[in-house]
């Protein structure tokens, strides 16, 4: 089964789009969507509330409060483990001449990040892969309406990354439309807690992949075509928060703090 986490904060204009673009892309994949309300000011909840209503496969988290990019998508992943073992120890069988690998794309709400990237990511999952990206930087890959300074970031993070933590086969470090297998993810939970994501700023998508990243046996990526300027709305990075963020991924790196122990002490 693919699951597909949506972390969402006042994305009532967007949602909906991306919504009837994942129905149209994914007509011949079995999915349910999870939709993280991450204490939205705008009518954002009453619009998954609405598709809810009308579409078995799309599903609310509710968070009250905003609590952060982080935080929506730990929820997004508690939701998914739980329902994937509600399925499986309902079932009274499976078939293994039909065995499709349940996994877990996660992607903005904003409708920047096209709907058209899911079968490609959900291929690479299917044909081995355990981790695999979107991504800007490898061949067929754009981006069209960042600003220079997010330009910026995304690039030097990508660097700067690479350069303390290489992963083989990862170009885009700070992207966060990605496909995980949810095995995966169930391990990744299993050494470092449900709330895996620590960081409540953009720097906890990089935290995430370079937390589940080592325990990845095959870690791939696929072109994407990022259109920000389709983006309703400022955006909600604030840059300089993101760069203190990754400043303090790279001091757990260099003083190796990624053990489940010392994590759980701090």
């Amino acid at each position: 089964m693919l699951y597909i986490v949506l972390p969402a904060y006042n994305e009532d204009a967007a949602l909906p789009v991306l919504l009837e673009d994942i129905k149209h892309n994914c007509a011949t994949i079995p999915h349910q969507i999870v939709v993280v309300n991450d204490g939205s000011t705008d009518s954002t909840l009453e619009v998954v509330q609405n598709y809810a209503r009308t579409h078995t496969n799309i599903h609310e988290v509710n968070h009250e409060e905003n609590q952060g990019l982080g935080a929506a998508i730990n929820s997004g992943f508690k939701y998914v483990l739980n329902y994937n073992q509600y399925q499986i120890n309902r079932s009274d069988h499976l078939h293994e001449e039909y065995y499709v690998p349940d996994m877990v794309i996660t992607m903005d709400a904003d409708n920047t990040q096209p709907a058209d990237c899911i079968p490609l990511l959900y291929e690479e999952i299917c044909s081995g892969s355990d981790l695999v990206i979107a991504s800007r930087y490898v061949q067929g890959g754009e981006q069209h309406g960042l600003s220079l300074g997010r330009r910026g970031l995304s690039w030097g993070a990508g660097r700067i990354m690479k350069f303390f933590a290489p992963i083989k086969g990862v170009r885009d470090y700070s992207c966060g439309y990605r496909a995980y297998r949810l095995k995966l993810l169930a391990e990744g939970t299993r050494q470092y807690g449900p709330n895996i994501i620590r960081s409540r700023n953009f720097s906890g998508m990089v935290e995430l992949l370079l937390k589940v990243a080592p325990l990845a046996e095959r870690v791939t990526e696929v072109p994407l075509k990022l259109h920000y300027e389709l983006k309703k709305g400022a955006s909600k990075m604030r840059i300089g928060a993101t760069i203190w963020g990754y400043g303090q991924l790279i001091y757990q790196i260099k003083r190796k703090k990624w053990s489940t122990m010392e994590w759980a002490e701090e």
